[in-house]
């Protein structure tokens, strides 16, 4: 399927609710992710990760991890990689409704790893595959860590490792092009452009006043709309930067009430934006203006007929689906609502 076709002639009113499965998580769902058999695979910032039946959406397999979940995504050979507040990631091996741990990376070093077992200070942030199937992953206070696949293997081995300054943190990461990386320290208000064949950065832009920035609860930060622009997501606005020239083109004011807290990017100039408010906007990005204006949205059937349910947490799509998770009202649980195109 060309999804840039697809969504050139859909839109999310063409989408209908299929399933609500509530109160699958006692937290915040913070990751969504999709096995290639098609089970949809969620997480919370607790310890447990579920693996759900493909057509009933029942929980087939819990995963209980020791320490709290930051993250959890499928690489390209169908293993699950879970990000921990401890020092290490696991690699999951997963058939039928059995699991195994093929691999645990621990990037920090031996002192930090020990600290970690006893502390939240050591938080493995989340991991990006890169293009040449190698990954980097997001070391909390210690730096960026890039892992290379080994060949004929479905592990990971010590590449590198980039940290520009002590205790500054990457909170998120975009792949340009032949090594070339755009780094997004959040907490210190920098976007940074890294060279890795050069093992040195580019540029730097400052961006100011970044309050918006700091309060988003995505794990997404950096979208890569096309070859050169790049979205910085805000909880209130987005920030548009050209990866070519390496400086602020514009910052766009999100006219919606309610809090942007997740973003997903449907095609080249289509994006899906969800909010604290149970709504959801399509976006359609003018990449000559740069202006971004709503076509379709989902709000008021979250409104009326699921009025127990509160913020957007999570969107993914995934083949004709589309799979939004949100917190319930309580805050106490979190639920996974399942729409499916309707059919004509």
């Amino acid at each position: 399927m060309n999804i840039n076709n697809f969504w050139n002639n859909h839109t999310v009113n063409d989408f209908q609710l299929l399933a609500l499965v509530k109160n699958v998580h006692s937290s915040k769902i913070n990751s969504l992710c999709f096995l290639k058999d098609g089970r949809i695979v969620s997480s919370s910032i607790g310890n447990n990760i579920l693996i759900y039946h493909k057509n009933t959406f029942k929980i087939e397999i819990r995963i209980k991890e020791k320490e709290r979940i930051s993250y959890i995504n499928i690489n390209k050979d169908g293993i699950l990689i879970t990000c921990l507040y401890g020092t290490h990631l696991h690699l999951y091996e997963i058939k039928g409704k059995r699991y195994t741990i093929i691999q645990t990376i621990k990037p920090y070093n031996f002192i930090l790893n020990i600290i970690g077992k006893f502390s939240d200070l050591c938080i493995i942030q989340k991991y990006i595959e890169l293009k040449n199937g190698n990954i980097a992953i997001l070391v909390w206070a210690y730096g960026l860590c890039f892992y290379r696949k080994k060949e004929n293997s479905k592990e990971y081995s010590f590449l590198n490792k980039f940290n520009d300054k002590f205790n500054e943190n990457v909170t998120d990461l975009c792949e340009l092009d032949n090594n070339q990386y755009c780094l997004f320290f959040k907490y210190e208000g920098f976007i940074k452009f890294l060279d890795w064949n050069k093992k040195k950065k580019t540029g730097t832009i400052k961006i100011k006043n970044n309050l918006s920035l700091l309060s988003i609860p995505s794990e997404k930060q950096l979208l890569l709309i096309n070859e050169r622009d790049l979205f910085v997501i805000g909880s209130k606005n987005i920030i548009i930067i050209d990866t070519k020239n390496k400086e602020i083109i514009k910052d766009i004011k999100l006219d919606f009430s309610g809090y942007l807290s997740c973003m997903y990017k449907l095609s080249d100039n289509i994006i899906l934006a969800g909010f604290w408010n149970k709504y959801i906007g399509q976006l359609e990005y003018d990449d000559i203006k740069k202006n971004l204006k709503l076509i379709s949205d989902i709000g008021q059937q979250y409104s009326s007929s699921n009025s127990e349910l509160y913020g957007i947490s999570s969107i993914s799509i995934y083949n004709n689906s589309l799979i939004v998770s949100s917190y319930d009202d309580d805050f106490n649980k979190s639920s996974l609502i399942i729409h499916q195109l309707k059919k004509k």
